[in-house]
């Protein structure tokens, strides 16, 4: 269990707004962040993200404006397990409490499932920091 700290709701940088759906999510938008974050998805198969934002039990996208500059994508059964499939944040807006806004509200919607994600180990301080803890092939966080 991730202590209160870990969990407590930052603010969201200036001028970002959370959206829960796909509405203004084009395949161009999405390829734009994962590609900037980095995040490696197809990001050159506009269908495989259709497809992927289509099939998803939750997407949160922070927009800045009209910018897409952060988003969540989640699979769950809701009820035991929930995978955290994508969570990126446009560089210009990193370490101003984005990623963890989106964390902390997917969380907040899972109600008691487990939240599962992979790493290439490339964002570990950053999940530790809000209280995952390395699992063998993933990082888990109960909630």
């Amino acid at each position: 269990m991730p202590d209160d700290a870990s969990n407590a709701s930052p603010e969201l940088p200036d001028g970002v707004e959370l959206r829960e759906g796909t509405d203004g999510l084009t395949p161009a938008r999405i390829a734009t962040l994962y590609r900037r974050a980095p995040l490696h998805r197809p990001t050159t198969r506009p269908e495989a993200l259709r497809t992927m934002f289509a099939n998803a039990s939750l997407v949160l996208a922070a927009w800045q404006g009209e910018q897409l500059v952060g988003v969540a994508r989640l699979l769950t059964d809701g009820v035991l397990h929930s995978y955290l499939c994508d969570l990126a944040v446009e560089p210009d807006v990193q370490r101003q409490g984005l990623g963890k806004a989106l964390v902390n509200e997917v969380l907040d919607r899972l109600g008691d499932t487990r939240l599962v994600l992979r790493d290439p180990d490339l964002s570990t301080g950053f999940y530790e920091h809000l209280g995952f803890r390395r699992v063998e092939n993933a990082w888990m966080i109960e909630n």
